[in-house]
């Protein structure tokens, strides 16, 4: 029973943490491809900016020498992040890429003191859709 009440709390702890802007700042790590994409792992940079449980913000994905930033719109249900990129402000590629507007729910994750975003996204190029993938990222702790 104790076990039960502790899981209540801390499910209720983090619905609440993302409900109060939580998810301000920026994020780094890793964006997977499954087999057949370009590549199968990316770095990635979310930067997000919430006001109540709507998100804004841009995602920065990199690999090699090429790279995307992507404008996305989003919502905060819990613990939960659903995000969906709706255009492509900048981007270098290869000639044989495409680059693509992804979405996605994350779920917001806290071990010790570091928050983590997780999660499975799903997207579209110019050419079809993309080969999806997974995100793992990692709140940045900004230094004085």
């Amino acid at each position: 029973m104790k076990n039960l009440v502790l899981l209540a709390f801390l499910s209720f702890s983090l619905a609440l943490s993302a409900q109060n802007n939580e998810l301000n700042g920026k994020w780094v790590g890793v964006l997977t491809q499954q087999e057949g994409g370009f590549r199968q792992k990316y770095y990635c940079e979310i930067h997000i900016l919430q006001k109540g449980n709507k998100i804004t913000g841009t995602t920065y994905v990199s690999v090699e020498k090429v790279h995307a930033e992507m404008a996305f719109t989003g919502e905060v249900k819990g613990n939960t992040v659903v995000f969906k990129e709706n255009r492509i402000v900048q981007y270098t590629k290869l000639e044989e890429m495409a680059w693509c507007l992804k979405w996605g729910t994350l779920t917001l994750k806290k071990k010790d003191t570091t928050w983590y975003l997780e999660g499975m996204w799903d997207g579209q190029s110019v050419f079809g859709p993309c080969i999806p993938g997974k995100v793992f990222l990692q709140k940045e702790v900004p230094r004085a």
